[in-house]
């Protein structure tokens, strides 16, 4: 994992919390999940999730958001468009936020580079991404240690860059592959 610009002891009193939450996949059910666990926090006082429209709302987690996160405000948007500014973020989302976690973004251009511009210009007082065990270098050994050479041109890497030049303070960390009761993905488990 990465930590970058200064992360340390802080407190969630009184903070909103904003999940930039993907279409699905192999880390698709993580913002549902988080979104699930920090709404029984009462330090968290808002919890929004901008979730990629792609989605398909017949599938986990989707089809799950008004049973089981009630109190979570959903906010659908295009977040494979790379024509996305800050500014188009921050007129979707209409407050800042806290907390970020992003667990859509691909690299750092369009929603991603919104993102990060985002949290910055909120003083967000942390931005987590999920990022993606598929940037390290093929190899041979198993299991893979973080010091495996990165794939310097993806775009999680250009992502990753992109936020701790930014100064904010900042976690990455890179899944294989999560699942549980609401992935969408079992097909291959």
């Amino acid at each position: 994992p990465l930590i970058a610009g200064g992360a340390s002891a802080f407190s969630l009193s009184m903070s909103s919390a904003l999940i930039v939450q993907n279409k699905g996949g192999g880390h698709g059910e993580l913002g549902f999940q988080l979104a699930k666990n920090l709404q029984s926090n009462p330090k968290i006082t808002s919890i929004t999730i901008l979730q990629d429209s792609a989605c398909n709302d017949a599938k986990e987690p989707f089809v799950s958001y008004a049973s089981d996160i009630p109190n979570v405000n959903i906010i659908k948007a295009d977040l494979a468009d790379e024509s996305m500014t800050a500014a188009d973020m921050q007129s979707l989302l209409k407050q800042p936020f806290d907390y970020v976690w992003d667990n859509s973004s691909k690299g750092a251009v369009g929603a991603g580079k919104a993102v990060i511009d985002s949290a910055k210009e909120w003083n967000s007082k942390l931005l987590t991404y999920v990022s993606s065990a598929g940037i390290y270098q093929p190899n041979d050994v198993f299991p893979m240690p973080e010091t495996t050479p990165i794939k310097e041109s993806a775009g999680q890497v250009q992502y990753e860059k992109y936020a701790i030049e930014s100064g904010l303070p900042f976690v990455s960390f890179r899944p294989q592959y999560i699942y549980g009761e609401k992935s969408n993905k079992w097909d291959y488990i």
